[in-house]
Formats: structure tokens, C-alpha cells, sequence
């Protein structure tokens, strides 16, 4: 074996080593109530994205698994006979005070429950054996995490063990420094930003002793997975139409000519059920409140209020579905290609989309391929031909005669009849579908949103095909998909562009608003760390990021506020304050829901009526003061152009202090610092000037945090880099 071999031999054994030592075995145990008769238990998490982990029963009667997991909080439930427990925390059921007594707490899941958590910390790392397993270095450039384009450069990444590198370069053409750029789980992350097409190029490191080590030569892809640079530089905000703002009432009543009614015959021949209606804009919910209880918002509504919008700074909306549809919240559709008629119609959408255009704010729409409503012609034609119909294969159909309606005659999303899953490994609805995204790309939205992608049969080559599709219409088209957890798999370049980034939103910048120990900022960063560590670059670029949506309590509520009748604590909405000033410090967009940036609650009940997250926004009820801080924070991402880069590092994270820094090194990058206890905090700055553009004042050395006080410093000249 000549020396080559062997130091490559030990490379690899070094790195397996470290992937090894990076996870940590981890045992969950189930001690179910001695009234309750168990026959099977599973452990379903966000660590293994909700699939199936079977538990073993013991002796003594509990249940157990273990597995090796990395370093971090994770989310999960105990998947027991058969049902999901709905509070991780408390059910009467499966498990009260707590279903896991080992839980550190639960955490919202986005259906009206809560999950559970455990912070799953790393074990302490042993002593390499030689200067390779040392290093622990890693790069791969036909792989999306370490090599990827955003903003007009090239963003080119190696890992290593935490702490071995004490400087690196890379050399092509003309040499480049590199930056140690994220820490997390015992390794590190170094980048350089180059030009797109550095050719052939080397890295160079000296490690923590002074040994110099060179790795390569490497070639980057010749069509790098690229971000869509206008994305970047933008603040979201989700529009729930019929509960935004009804600018024209003749509109109303169109709502239940539509609904779910006119077509589920399970429903509607029960004398006994409630009827869809249409209520005034300040009527209390009623028991239906969730999907037949109309108000009338439209796109008249929308149109009156694009000034405001633009006055807060949005420049990105993201619109819940417009089409017809059966219900409120509209994905039951009806037809993928007619705006829904208690909106309005084509010629009214045309209008506010080229005003929202003129005002420099791209739209998307939500596109839902999983499942249709009853009213779909599709399904239609098959409940009347059966078998003769061209459509019949079209569905999962079990029975027949075929009853809208009837959650057992096909298959369902959820298991609500109203709601028949699509066969989109059929080729004739996939070609459907694909052309309807590419129908309303020419029509002049600038994107889509895809709802709930996991579910379908073929989903990465129907996802592969959408990609294509909506890019030979408009090559510049935003393409989001609803995954809640961290998963890389859908951001390789060949699906989607971002996730919907609840990953970072609600397990980093909600958890550490909240405050305390476990949420603390020495917590938290090494969190955020991991997120970006995992993402390319270029989808860090793109991130969509939100704390709160139309499937979660509204942000207030989740920080202490109250639900949809109380009135807040001034300690609540400063969390809300510092919650919005993290996500608009960081990479992507960040969206907030309607009527967040006025400081309403409302929760999600588990009995009627249900999404009180949802309720009409009262517009005269809205907090100015916090409608001022959104605004400000929109201001200072277009005067401060760090905040808008792809790049972030990790700088400190310690008790509650959060700190991180934004754009390239040197003059200009922002120090986003911020702190989520009631007390006031110092923070050791990065040697230099740092300016603080609200206060037009420098700080030298060190900063005073109030409580619940965040600041963005500019970098100005000087000081180490």
C-alpha cells in the first residue's frame, strides 16, 4: 500500500468514525396506564419524518426502542393501537400528566395537538489517532449541501471536527480564504464565495497544530443547483382570502352555491346537520367556523388593501386557494382552472395581480395535487358512469355505488369523505395537473405553493416533472413545498427551491422567544446551525420561513397571548416583537400570517368551533405599535443588503443571548443579536466598530441587551474579520 492509499484509507475510516460519533443512541419507553390494554405501540418523529419505528413490549410491561439519533431537539408522538395521542403532554386516554414521562416538554404540531420533545445532547468526542481522522475534513462537489450558487457566486463549503482547523483556502485561479461559518454537533463548516465558474480548484487547511493538508483537485458541477435571486430579498405575507377583507358584499352569497353541500350526499340527507351560511364580518364563530361559515372576504378586499401591504413592506404573498372550492379554506377543489365565484372571477384576479406587480410584490398560489373536493368533475363523472367512466381510475375507489361523501367507498386525505385522494401516478391526471401549474404561470402568478407533497403515490417523479413543467413556462417560478420537519431529500436542485421552514420558525425562533433554560440561546444557535449546515446555500437563499401559518395557533397565542378574546401581556407581544426580529434577520423570507403584525391570538380547539386562528381580521383592532415594528423590521432588510445575502455564521450563543452574523465577511455584514429573557444582558462584540443604524451610534467592545431586546449592528471598518 504506498502512502496515497493509506492516507486515503484512513480518511475514510476517520469519516465513517465521525458519522458514527456524530449520532447518539437514544431509548424511548412507553409505561402505559394500567387501565389501558396496549397491543402494539410505535415511535413516529421528526427525526425519521413521521414513519413507523416499532416498539418492543418489556417484561415489567412498558414498551422500548432505541435509536441513534444527531445532536438536537426532535419531535415526537407514541403511535399507540393504532391512534395518535393528541396531547403528548396530557391525554386522559393514553397518558396523563404526560404519555412519555421523559419528555422535556411539548410543543405545538400544527393539528390542534402537541407533540413531544427531548433535547438530544452530543456524547463527548474521542481523540483521533492520526492527522486525517483529526481533521475529520469533508467535501463533495456534486453534492447540493457543499457546493451551490446564490447571488451571483459560487458558495463552496467543507466540514470538519469542531475546533481542528485554524485556517483554509481555496485555491483556483487566484486563492481565497476561507471562513469557519457553522458549529454544531461536534464539526464545523467552512465556506468561500467565488466566482460561478472557478474551474478546477483545491482547498488547503492548516489544522489547530499548524499541519498543513491539501484536498483535491475538485470540479464543480457545471449546472449548480442556483437560487433564484429574487427571492431572497423579500418579506412574506399569507393571505386566507375569505377572512381578509370583503370589498364587495354582492359576492357573499355565491359562497354556497359552491359548498361542499350541493355535493355530499352523507351530508346533505341529514335533515338534522347544520347548513353552510354567510355571516357578518364581526359575527362570532359558530360551530362551523372552521369550513362552512363564510364572511366574505374577496379580491375586491385584497385590492383595497395592497397599499396597506405595501406600506408594511410586503413584497411576497402567498395566497391560500382561490379556486373553486367546497369550502372556507378551499382545498377541497372544485376546479383547478375558475377562481372561485365568492372571490370573484378571472378579470378581478388579472386586476390584482398586475396591481400587486406595480407595486413590486410577486404572488403564489396553493396548488393541491394530493386530493380534489367532491365537486371535481372528475369524481363527479365517476359517481355517475362507475366503471364506464373515463375518470374511475382517477381515484382509489373501493365500492360501489359510489357515495360522495362516504369515507369508506375511496381512499381520503385524512379520512374526511369530503376530501378523495387523486391518482397522480395516472397518467392522465398527472398531465392534467401539470398543465393547470402551467396554466396559471402564464396567467401571471410567480410561483406556487404545494400542499401536503408527501402524500401522493409517485411523488419524485410527479415533483421531477412539475419542476420541469413550471420552469419551461416561467424559468424564474418559486416552487414551495408544505414539509414541516428539516429534510434535505426535497432541495437537491431537482423538485422544489424551499420548504415551508417551520423547522427553523417553530422548533428554533418560537422555542427561543418563549425563553428559559432549555430554549436558551446556547440551545437554540447550534439548532440553526444545523439547519443551514444540512440546506445548500442556495436554499438557504430561498427559505421560506414562518413561525405561524392558517395550520397553526396564531404566534401571539403560541407566546403566551391568549386566544382570539384576551387581551395580550406586554411581556407576550415582546416575545411576539423578538420572534419577528430573529425571522427577519435571517436567510429567505420571512412570512408571517395575516393579521400577526397586529398582535391577534387565536387558538385551534379540539371541539367546535374549530381554527379560531382563522377569524376574520378587525382591521380597527389592530396594535400600531406592532404594526410599527413589522414595518421597521421590513425597512432595515432593504437598507441593510447583508440581511438579504445567503449567508449566515454562527457567532454565539450563551445563556439568552443569541448572536449570529449576516453576508460576507467585512465591512457591511450584520451582527443580529438578541436576547429572550425579562432581564437585561451584555454581549462581548467582534473586535471593530459596529454600528447600530436605529440609534446611529457605534459600539467598541461591548453591548447592553434590554429585556427582550434584539439589535442589528453593521460592521464598519476595522477589527478582525
Amino acid at each position: 500500500m504506498n502512502a496515497l492509499t493509506r492516507r486515503l484509507a484512513l480518511l475514510v475510516v476517520a469519516l465513517l468514525a465521525l458519522a458514527i460519533a456524530a449520532k447518539v443512541p437514544v431509548t424511548f419507553t412507553y409505561d402505559p396506564p394500567a387501565s389501558l390494554e396496549v397491543r402494539s405501540v410505535s415511535l413516529r418523529g421528526s427525526f425519521n419524518n413521521w414513519a413507523e419505528l416499532p416498539m418492543h413490549k418489556q417484561d415489567n410491561g412498558t414498551w422500548a426502542v432505541s435509536v441513534e439519533l444527531e445532536p438536537g431537539v426532535v419531535q415526537y408522538k407514541f403511535f399507540i393501537n393504532g391512534q395518535w395521542p393528541k396531547n403528548m403532554c396530557d391525554d386522559p386516554t393514553f397518558g396523563t400528566p404526560q404519555v412519555d414521562a421523559e419528555a422535556q416538554g411539548c410543543v405545538d404540531d400544527g393539528q390542534g395537538g402537541l407533540n413531544a420533545f427531548r433535547e438530544v445532547r452530543p456524547q463527548a468526542d474521542q481523540p483521533a489517532e492520526d492527522e486525517a481522522g483529526a481533521l475529520g475534513f469533508e467535501h463533495d462537489p456534486a453534492a447540493v449541501r457543499y457546493v451551490s450558487q446564490a447571488a451571483g457566486r459560487l458558495s463552496v463549503r467543507f466540514e470538519a471536527r469542531e475546533g481542528a482547523v485554524k485556517e483554509a483556502y481555496l485555491e483556483a485561479a487566484e486563492r481565497y480564504p476561507m471562513h469557519r461559518q457553522l458549529a454544531y454537533g461536534g464539526i464545523e463548516l467552512w465556506r468561500a464565495a467565488v466566482p460561478p465558474s472557478p474551474g478546477e480548484y483545491r482547498i488547503r487547511v492548516v489544522d489547530s497544530g499548524g499541519q498543513e493538508q491539501n484536498f483535491g483537485p475538485f470540479r464543480p458541477p457545471q449546472q449548480p443547483f442556483a437560487a433564484l435571486d429574487w427571492v431572497g430579498s423579500r418579506v412574506g405575507y399569507q393571505v386566507f382570502l375569505d377572512r381578509f377583507w370583503n370589498g364587495d358584499p354582492a359576492n357573499d352569497e355565491k359562497a354556497l352555491a359552491t359548498d361542499e353541500y350541493n355535493f355530499n350526499q352523507a351530508w346533505n340527507k341529514d335533515p338534522g346537520a347544520p347548513k353552510p351560511f354567510v355571516s357578518k364580518w364581526t359575527d362570532p364563530p359558530a360551530g362551523d367556523h372552521c369550513c362552512h361559515q363564510y364572511y366574505g372576504g374577496d379580491l375586491a378586499g385584497f385590492i383595497q388593501k395592497l397599499p396597506y401591504l405595501q406600506e408594511q413592506g410586503v413584497s411576497l404573498i402567498y395566497f391560500n386557494p382561490l379556486f373553486t372550492s367546497g369550502s372556507a379554506h378551499g382545498y377541497d377543489t372544485h376546479s383547478y382552472l375558475e377562481v372561485s365565484p365568492k372571490f370573484g372571477d378571472k378579470a378581478l384576479l388579472k386586476k390584482a395581480l398586475d396591481e400587486a406587480h406595480k407595486r413590486g410584490i410577486r404572488v403564489i398560489f396553493d396548488f393541491v395535487p394530493n386530493h380534489t373536493g367532491l365537486g371535481f368533475f372528475a369524481f363527479q363523472d365517476a359517481v355517475k358512469r362507475g366503471r364506464n367512466s373515463p375518470y374511475w381510475n382517477w381515484y382509489f375507489i373501493k365500492k360501489w355505488p359510489l357515495v360522495p361523501g362516504d369515507a369508506t367507498a375511496y381512499d381520503t386525505y385524512g379520512g374526511f369523505g369530503s376530501l378523495p385522494k387523486l391518482n397522480t401516478a395516472n397518467p392522465g391526471v398527472q398531465r392534467y395537473l401539470l398543465e393547470v401549474v402551467k396554466y396559471w404561470l402564464r396567467f401571471g402568478f410567480d410561483g406556487l405553493r404545494v400542499d401536503h407533497p408527501q402524500g401522493i403515490v409517485n411523488r419524485e417523479a410527479f415533483y421531477t416533472e412539475l419542476r420541469r413543467a413550471a420552469r419551461s413556462v416561467k424559468p424564474d417560478a418559486y416552487l414551495v413545498a408544505e414539509i414541516w420537519e428539516r429534510d434535505s431529500s426535497w432541495l437537491q436542485g431537482d423538485q422544489f427551491d424551499s420548504l415551508m421552514n417551520y423547522a427553523v420558525g417553530r422548533e428554533v425562533v418560537l422555542r427561543y422567544a418563549r425563553g428559559g433554560t432549555l430554549f436558551s440561546g446556547g440551545r437554540m444557535l447550534p439548532e440553526l446551525a444545523r439547519v443551514y449546515g444540512t440546506y445548500a446555500e442556495a436554499v438557504a437563499a430561498m427559505s421560506f420561513n414562518l413561525i405561524g401559518s392558517h395550520d397553526t395557533v396564531r404566534v401571539l397565542t403560541d407566546l403566551g397571548g391568549g386566544g382570539l378574546r384576551d387581551t395580550p401581556s406586554a411581556d407576550a407581544l415582546g416575545r411576539v416583537r423578538l420572534a419577528a426580529a430573529v425571522l427577519y434577520a435571517l436567510p429567505g423570507v420571512p412570512v408571517f400570517f395575516q393579521g400577526d403584525e397586529c398582535g391577534f391570538g387565536g387558538e385551534m380547539p379540539s371541539s367546535p368551533p374549530y381554527d379560531l386562528h382563522r377569524y376574520p381580521v378587525q382591521w380597527d383592532r389592530c396594535k400600531p405599535d406592532l404594526q410599527a415594528h413589522f414595518k421597521q423590521l421590513a425597512l432595515l432588510r432593504k437598507e441593510l443588503p447583508a440581511l438579504t445575502s445567503p449567508v449566515f455564521r454562527t457567532f454565539k450563543g450563551d445563556g439568552p443571548v443569541m448572536a449570529f452574523l449576516r453576508g460576507e465577511p467585512g465591512d457591511g455584514e450584520v451582527l443580529a443579536v438578541f436576547n429572550n429573557s425579562n432581564e437585561p444582558t451584555r454581549l462581548e462584540l467582534p473586535p471593530g466598530p459596529w454600528r447600530d443604524p436605529l440609534e446611529a451610534r457605534t459600539y467598541r467592545g461591548e453591548l447592553e441587551l434590554p429585556p427582550l431586546g434584539w439589535r442589528y449592528l453593521v460592521r464598519t471598518g476595522g477589527g478582525e474579520r
